[in-house]
């Protein structure tokens, strides 16, 4: 099992928006997104920590299921919306909450070796942060 760490400061409503494929969506990302090779090496099984709007990791996810090349639209009053399950190319974690963290995210950088081109040496996020994997084997 591995551990990533990925950022929804943007408060993104994955269950909302995922809701008609099922349960639990927690995240998504499409290419050309930073952090879009280790999104990618996801697995199921592996655990996922989120950063939320408020910069804090509440909880980690076990990721139960991953969606691949589902196509969502922006729309200017909606928001984000599913077109469809297929013929996209946004890949969707969906999961369960499976411990409780509840730590400002720069602590749980510093305290867990995750390196990213995108994080700086004291854990703030550049923009365009969206996933990185978590080497700390104590988590």
């Amino acid at each position: 099992m591995r551990k990533f760490l990925v950022s929804n400061i943007a408060d993104r409503p994955h269950r909302k928006i995922y809701a008609s494929l099922g349960n639990n969506a927690f995240f998504d990302l499409a290419p050309g997104q930073h952090g879009w090779v280790d999104f990618c090496s996801i697995s199921k099984g592996d655990w996922v920590y989120v950063i939320n709007a408020n910069r804090k990791i509440p909880v980690a996810y076990q990721v139960e299921a991953i969606l691949d090349e589902i196509e969502t639209e922006e729309h200017q009053i909606l928001g984000s919306r599913l077109v469809s399950a297929i013929g996209g190319h946004t890949r969707v974690l969906f999961g369960k909450p499976v411990k409780r963290v509840d730590t400002i995210y720069t602590k749980f950088v510093s305290d867990n070796v995750v390196t990213s081109s995108k994080l700086r040496p004291d854990g703030q996020m550049y923009q365009g942060f969206n996933c990185a994997e978590v080497v700390d084997e104590y988590l």
